[in-house]
């Protein structure tokens, strides 16, 4: 199967044994786009590569049905493996292959939060937006609660908002919003600091975690929203910005990703609804600089990058902050708001840049 022509091999955390990948209709339309442009395309697991024999068992796409098939190692992987309880087991297999000379990786998956804001605050353009962020411990998070009245703690590693938690303290009383560790809402009064160490142990556990600088990145009636960027490689391997969405989450809750029921809505009448004329313009200036300024700097530092969704606060004043940046961004929010032009770049360019990626490997083909 694809002897002949060039391959993108798909690369998901899932056991293998059958097709239950997430993301199906995005690696659906990535095989799709592949087939159009001369790429072979198939989804794998890490755990089902053979070093051996340099195959691997996956599975193809064919007459809209997956179809499991063994397959010589990709000339390019796509990693798709989401950081997750269950990581650890991959991750040998995965830099087993990401030090395989033959095989060229798209990207190297960033590490983590504190790790991206450790390089980002080197940045002498960067370093400003960002908010006071350190490694936990509880020394550190009781001093800076009694200072600030209000903490953010998150994972250090992690997606969709699950385990960030907002503490506040007011009158010796302390009240916890936020996510469990399963994505589920979780509003907490705790009554003494005693209390409160019991359950921070308890609920960060084994894990290593942030601390960050609580900002009010909310509407006026209390809606947490931020402002997704997503950035790309094209087929010439430049840094693009493929589309710009803002996800507004429920009142009440600090955070405003779409899998923690947040809504996606075009950025500019959005704008327009909450910030003065001269803060628009300001705004989107910044973001664009953040869009610009922060891919390549980020991937001085880290090695390859393909793609980035960079997510920005907006502050009551118009000040922009830069929140997260994460290496396996989603497409779903441009879906939301019908930008059909960033949706169809954002599938299209990971295609494309792989196929940049080969011509320099090969001179061609």
């Amino acid at each position: 199967m694809y002897d002949k022509i060039p391959t993108l091999g798909i690369m998901s955390n899932f056991s293998g044994l059958a097709p239950t990948f997430q993301e199906k209709e995005f690696y659906k339309k990535l095989s799709m786009i592949g087939r159009r442009s001369g790429i072979g395309v198939f989804v794998f697991s890490p755990l089902q590569v053979d070093f051996d024999t340099r195959t691997v068992t996956g599975y193809f796409l064919k007459r809209d049905e997956w179809q499991k098939e063994s397959f010589a190692l990709p000339d390019v992987v796509y990693d798709r493996c989401f950081i997750s309880p269950g990581y650890r087991q991959y991750k040998p297999f995965i830099e087993k292959l990401q030090n395989d000379p033959q095989i060229t990786f798209m990207s190297n998956g960033l590490a983590g939060k504190w790790q991206v804001y450790q390089i980002l605050a080197l940045s002498p353009e960067l370093s400003s937006l960002l908010p006071d962020t350190q490694p936990f411990s509880w020394k550190s998070f009781a001093a800076k609660l009694r200072t600030e009245k209000a903490v953010v703690v998150k994972p250090a590693s992690g997606t969709h908002g699950n385990g960030v938690i907002r503490i506040t303290l007011n009158k010796g009383k302390f009240e916890v919003i936020g996510r469990k560790r399963n994505n589920q809402p979780l509003h907490k009064k705790i009554h003494s600091w005693q209390n409160l160490h019991a359950f921070i142990i308890h609920f960060i556990a084994d894990r290593p975690f942030i601390l960050q600088r609580y900002l009010d990145l909310n509407t006026p009636d209390g809606a947490p929203f931020d402002v997704r960027v997503l950035v790309q490689k094209d087929g010439e391997g430049k840094w693009q910005t493929t589309g710009k969405a803002v996800r507004m989450g429920e009142k009440k809750s600090i955070t405003s990703n779409l899998h923690g029921g947040g809504r996606a809505f075009p950025l500019v009448p959005f704008l327009e609804k909450y910030f003065s004329r001269k803060q628009q313009l300001r705004i989107m200036a910044e973001i664009d600089r953040v869009a610009e300024l922060l891919p390549p700097f980020l991937e001085t530092y880290h090695g390859r990058l393909a793609e980035l969704g960079i997510d920005l606060g907006v502050d009551r004043e118009g000040r922009v902050w830069v929140i997260e940046v994460n290496s396996r961004p989603g497409r779903y929010v441009f879906r939301q708001i019908a930008d059909q032009t960033a949706r169809l770049r954002s599938l299209t360019q990971p295609v494309e840049y792989a196929q940049y990626l080969i011509k320099v490997r090969v001179g061609g083909y």
